[in-house]
C-alpha cells in the first residue's frame, strides 16, 4: 500500500522541527574557507537548531557558526540560536540581546537561519496533511507570516547599524539524494521559503544569502544523519562545514560588491 506523505510533515523534518539530537561523525574541522578581510569584532548567530549546531559533533567546534567563526578570524560568537526557534521567537527572545549587542560592540557580520519551524506550526491542521494541499491549508498565510516577521527582524537590525553584513540561509533539501519518503515532498516545500529569503535580502542594503542547496544536491545521504541508524535530518560535521562554505561565499559577494 502506498502511504501519502504530508508535504508539510516533510517539511518539518526537513526544517529540523523535530529532533533535537545531534549525532557526531568523523569530519575534520580544518577550514576550506579563505577568510574575507578586513572583518573583526563579534559575530551573531540568530535562528534555529540549524545555527544552534545540532547534527554536530560538537557545535562550539564543527557546526558551521563555529567553523565560520573560525574561517572569518577566530571571531567571538554570541550564540542565540536555539533548536525549535521560530521567527517569532527570534523576535521575542534573540532581537533584543543582539540589538543590545549592536549597541554597545563593534559587530563583524550577522547570520540568520530561520522559518522552517513556522511551518511546522501547521501540522496539527488536518488539511495540511494532504496531498496536494487544500486552499483551507493556510501555507500562503504561514509564508506571509514568515515574510513579515522577517521584514520586522531586519528592521530592527537595520536600524540599529545599517552597514553591517547579515546573511540569511536558504536552508539545503537534507534529503536529497537520500531515497527518503520525505525526499520528493521538501524538495516541492523548501524552494517556497527560500524564495521567501531571497525576497527579503533582495529589500536590504548589505544582505547576501547563503545557498548551500547545490552542495547538497544528491548527497544528502553522506552531508547528514538522514541515513543513519539513529535517524536525524540535521547535518552532519561534513554538512555543516559546507554550509559554512556557503556563508564564506556569501560574506565575499557582500565583500566585493559592498551589498
Amino acid at each position: 500500500m502506498k502511504a501519502k506523505v504530508s508535504l508539510l510533515v516533510a517539511l518539518t523534518v526537513a526544517m529540523l522541527a523535530a529532533v533535537a539530537a545531534g549525532c557526531g561523525d568523523s569530519s575534520s574541522n580544518a577550514s576550506h574557507g579563505t577568510p574575507v578581510s578586513g572583518f573583526s569584532g563579534l559575530y551573531i548567530s540568530l535562528g534555529d537548531s540549524i545555527a544552534a549546531g545540532n547534527g554536530s559533533s560538537d557545535p562550539a567546534r564543527t557546526s558551521f557558526v563555529a567553523l565560520l567563526a573560525h574561517d572569518e578570524g577566530d571571531l567571538s560568537i554570541l550564540q542565540l540560536a536555539k533548536a525549535g526557534a521560530t521567527t517569532q521567537d527570534v523576535i521575542d527572545t534573540q532581537l533584543g540581546p543582539a540589538l543590545d549587542a549592536i549597541a554597545s560592540r563593534k559587530v563583524a557580520f550577522i547570520t540568520i537561519s530561520i522559518g522552517g519551524n513556522d511551518l511546522a506550526a501547521l501540522i496539527p491542521n488536518a488539511a495540511c496533511t494532504q496531498e496536494p494541499l487544500p486552499p483551507n491549508c493556510p501555507l500562503d498565510a504561514t509564508l506571509a507570516s514568515v515574510e513579515h516577521n522577517l521584514n520586522l527582524i531586519m528592521g530592527q537590525l537595520r536600524g540599529a547599524n545599517a552597514n553591517v553584513p547579515i546573511v540569511l540561509l536558504a536552508y539545503p533539501n537534507f534529503f536529497s539524494g537520500t531515497g527518503h519518503a520525505f525526499e520528493a515532498p521538501a524538495t516541492a516545500v523548501l524552494p517556497k521559503l527560500d524564495d521567501v529569503t531571497r525576497r527579503i535580502a533582495l529589500g536590504y542594503a548589505h544582505t547576501q544569502v547563503a545557498d548551500a542547496a547545490s552542495a547538497f544536491d544528491g548527497k544528502g545521504g553522506s552531508l547528514t544523519h538522514v541515513l543513519d541508524e539513529r535517524f536525524d535530518p540535521h547535518p552532519n560535521d561534513a554538512g555543516h562545514r559546507l554550509i559554512a562554505d556557503a556563508f564564506v561565499n556569501a560574506l565575499k559577494q557582500e565583500f566585493s560588491t559592498g551589498g
